[in-house]
C-alpha cells in the first residue's frame, strides 16, 4: 500500500530539508547523516542482528581457490563489498566481503 502511505517531510530533498531545519533554527539542524537504521536507537546493528538471527559460525574462503582466509560469526553480520569491521583476512589483495552464502554459512571473497 506504499501508493497511500504519507512521509512526513513528503518530497523535500534533504537539502531542502536541512534549509529548513536551518531556517526555523530546529536543534538538530547541524546534526550529521546517520547510517544506522533509526528504529535501533541507540542499540547497534550487530546486536540487532545477533538478537534475532544468532550466530552461525563459518569460513571465509578465497573465491577463485576456495583457500580458508579466516572463520567468521554468522554471514549476515557482513555486507557485500565491505572494507570495514571486525574481520580483515590476512591475505594481500583481500579486502572485502564479496558474496555470501550457502547453508554451510560459508562467505566468498574476491581478490579483484
Amino acid at each position: 500500500q506504499v501508493e497511500n502511505t504519507l512521509f512526513p517531510i513528503g518530497a523535500y530533498t534533504k537539502a531542502r530539508v536541512r534549509e529548513l531545519a536551518d531556517e526555523y533554527n530546529l536543534p538538530n539542524k547541524a546534526r550529521k547523516d546517520s547510517q544506522g537504521i533509526c528504529f535501533l536507537g541507540k542499540l547497534k546493528f550487530d546486536e540487532f542482528l545477533e538478537h534475532h538471527l544468532g550466530r552461525q559460525p563459518g569460513l571465509f574462503l578465497e573465491y577463485e581457490t576456495g583457500l580458508v582466509l579466516g572463520k567468521h560469526r554468522g554471514f549476515w553480520f557482513y555486507t557485500l563489498g565491505q572494507r570495514k569491521g571486525e574481520w580483515r583476512p590476512n591475505v594481500p589483495g583481500v579486502d572485502g566481503v564479496c558474496d555470501a552464502a550457502g547453508p554451510d554459512g560459508v562467505a566468498i571473497c574476491d581478490p579483484s
